[in-house]
């Protein structure tokens, strides 16, 4: 009899101070997660940005961030095809500059293969590394696995092997911009098929001499093969088969340059040699009566102090080939593997 109530004091103490140290560590981890960035604060932060509208915006609440955590951030911000040349530079050495970068989505399988991004898994896991209100499932399946994802299918996708290595941001997907009054003015469907989009392209600088049909990306380098890849999915086509073998040049990848000489043919005058820049800029002028690209230029179309076209724009989705099919891109945010502070 005393040896049991022995026991039973003895597992009631216990169970006291267990539920004593428990609402001790409870009490700690509730005035950690309170304030969570408290240890960090008086912290810069070194942080590589595009020069894009996106990250423009990241740019006019950073003194609002500052505010909230205490941790100061100084941003590099650069064109973003150049971001690729300082990124590789400074990723490779042993100390870089960089505590966060964001990255162009076509970079992101290279600096994963190179070790050069860290998994984010162990940030997540950790409370005091990341944001516990953080709400994952706000973001969209397909931009987080194109550009976050590597690892998994084809290597550079999700799957059973693939692990996040960044978190979209910036991400864009192709839209059909098209002007609503010349559409209305002519008696005009908006294209839902590439069939369709290619002979609306070639009528319109008939019935408005001097405007082109569609402004697209035709510049040699990089802004040709977007141009290109831009058509290719819808119409069927694929860079490489599943074994890796090119199949760029099989009849889908045929008709897809066959699309793109047909826009640039029916579109305005220098079409062939346009940039981003300079596409946009011709649907911005008016001398264009289709944009089709990045959902990006949204805003600037509707300011004023850029466009002539403000309130004259409809929205469609990619015209569809063979299959529905918009480009997934854009920016994703990684902490460097030889970052200062993570």
């Amino acid at each position: 009899m005393r040896t049991t109530v022995y026991w039973e004091d003895l597992m009631l103490k216990t169970m006291s101070k267990i539920a004593g140290i428990t609402a001790g560590l409870a009490m700690l981890a509730s005035t950690a997660l309170s304030n969570p960035y408290k240890e960090y604060e008086g912290t810069t932060l070194v942080v590589n940005f595009p020069a894009h509208p996106h990250y423009n915006a990241v740019m006019q609440i950073l003194p609002e961030f500052t505010k909230e955590t205490g941790i100061e951030v100084e941003v590099d911000q650069l064109p973003y095809l150049k971001m690729r040349e300082r990124q590789t530079l400074e990723l490779g050495q042993d100390e870089g500059d960089y505590d966060l970068i964001a990255y162009v989505v076509f970079s992101k399988a290279d600096y994963v293969y190179a070790d050069q991004l860290e998994n984010l898994a162990r940030y997540f896991m950790n409370p005091k590394l990341a944001d516990p209100g953080y709400d994952a499932d706000d973001l969209i399946d397909g931009y987080v696995y194109n550009i976050g994802f590597a690892g998994g299918n084809k290597g550079y996708l999700q799957g059973k092997t693939g692990s996040l290595f960044g978190v979209p941001y910036g991400s864009e997907t192709s839209v059909l911009g098209y002007r609503k009054d010349i559409f209305e003015k002519h008696g005009l469907k908006v294209p839902e098929t590439y069939d369709e989009l290619l002979e609306t392209a070639c009528k319109i600088p008939e019935l408005e001499p001097g405007m082109g049909g569609l402004s697209s990306r035709a510049a040699s380098g990089h802004h040709a093969s977007h141009a290109f890849l831009l058509h290719l999915a819808p119409l069927g086509g694929r860079v490489f088969d599943d074994s890796w073998n090119p199949i760029v040049n099989n009849e889908a990848g045929v008709k897809a340059a066959n699309a793109l000489k047909q826009i640039v043919d029916c579109g305005p005058e220098g079409a062939s040699s346009f940039g981003f820049g300079e596409a946009l800029g011709s649907f911005l002028n008016g001398d264009t009566a289709m944009f089709l690209d990045t959902t990006v230029v949204a805003g600037q179309i509707n300011d004023p102090s850029k466009s002539k076209v403000v309130g004259k724009v409809g929205w469609a989705m990619h015209p569809m080939g063979t299959r529905r099919g918009s480009q997934t891109g854009g920016f994703g945010i990684g902490i460097p593997k030889n970052a200062e502070n993570k």
